[in-house]
């Protein structure tokens, strides 16, 4: 797992929570700092031997779906699970929330009465990708099995239309790689990456797991939706 320095300095409990899972990179200005691991104390000679065996092999192990669970359970932080790798969510910003309530209100005003329906963060969003179970928290998006898609537990656990990332500057590599893969794969329909710092968005449609679709689009433009023709958004 990968946590900048200002999350470290602010999350330092939640963080010794997640060294039972894996150890934690440290970034500092968009580079690599520091290795964080879990300290084993050994019980007699014989852990010692084999604690100092395995320090040198690659530590690669994933989180699976339940240890997720078992993580997140207790805690009140926002996190991600995405292809086995947790991510501790931090709190957005000025600019970021008034871009996502700017948007999540004209969707809303647009589907009033529609069986599809728009939906803000935080609501964790389980995306199955080659059978593994990912957990995904989008800013926003559009969800049109709401009746159907939720469990007993009050949980969403279908897949929605479409969904909407704010960039922030330490999301870029996750919102535009890691999870467009999962969008991708695991069959949602429309994807929004929404970039103040560039003053853009990026439109991406999905069909048969692959993209079909993407457009660049100004801030002046306005971002126009592929599969709701009619939906048209300022930010």
């Amino acid at each position: 797992m990968i946590l900048n320095a200002t999350e470290i300095k602010n999350s330092f409990g939640k963080m010794l929570k997640l060294l039972d899972y894996e150890d934690i990179m440290i970034k500092k200005n968009g580079r690599i700092i520091a290795k964080v691991t879990k300290f084993e104390e050994p019980l007699d000679s014989d852990d010692l031997i084999r604690e100092e065996a395995v320090q040198y092999e690659p530590k690669d192990r994933k989180v699976s779906y339940e240890e997720f669970l078992k993580l997140t359970a207790a805690s009140d932080q926002r996190y991600e699970l995405i292809e086995g790798q947790v991510y501790l969510l931090a709190s957005p910003k000025v600019t970021h929330q008034m871009i996502t309530g700017q948007i999540y209100g004209q969707l809303f005003n647009h589907f009033v009465g529609n069986k599809c329906q728009p939906f803000v963060s935080p609501l964790d969003i389980t995306l199955v990708v080659d059978k593994k179970k990912n957990v995904v928290q989008p800013d926003l998006g559009i969800i049109c099995d709401m009746e159907t898609g939720t469990d007993e537990k009050d949980r969403y656990m279908s897949i929605p239309s479409l969904v909407v990332e704010v960039l922030s500057e330490s999301s870029v590599t996750k919102d535009m790689v890691r999870k467009l893969q999962v969008y991708m794969l695991a069959g949602v329909k429309e994807y929004w990456v929404v970039n103040p710092m560039e003053a853009s968005a990026m439109v991406y449609a999905f069909k048969d797991f692959e993209i079909i679709f993407h457009r660049s689009m100004k801030k002046e433009e306005g971002i126009e939706s592929y599969i709701f023709p009619d939906v048209k958004v300022t930010w």
